[in-house]
């Protein structure tokens, strides 16, 4: 992995894949008081940052809805994430950015995250 001076930390996507994460903070998004509750469907949304590389310098983030269309309430990324990595080709050659957040999208959801971020959450709002 290299960090040059436009920001980016470059990194092959076959380096990409083996990073270990790191849960750093999940969060819930705050609840327009002006909107109406009452007799409408709510959503459940937040955030959640992890980090990685050997010495956690990889910053990876994404925000997320709990999707109630099954049995069972599940936590999915919604949007695309948020990061520092610019994935490289084998050929060391730069993604273009609509290539690099879909890649990185594919790495989230390939994460089991939901855990971790849920237990941040449950930790941080529990009073």
């Amino acid at each position: 992995m290299k960090k040059h001076d436009d920001g980016w930390l470059r990194m092959a996507l076959r380096d990409a894949r083996s990073i270990r994460w790191v849960h750093l903070i999940s969060g819930l998004d705050e609840v327009d008081p002006e909107q109406p509750r009452c007799g409408c469907q709510t959503t459940i949304s937040g955030y959640t940052e992890w980090l990685g590389g050997s010495q956690l310098e990889v910053t990876l983030g994404w925000d997320w809805t709990v999707d109630m269309a099954g049995a069972i309430p599940e936590m999915r990324r919604s949007g695309g994430p948020r990061s520092n990595l610019l994935l490289t080709d084998p050929a060391g050659r730069d993604f273009d950015w609509h290539r690099n957040l879909a890649t990185l999208a594919r790495l989230v959801d390939a994460l089991h995250w939901e855990g971790e971020a849920r237990s941040a959450i449950e930790m941080r709002y529990a009073a």
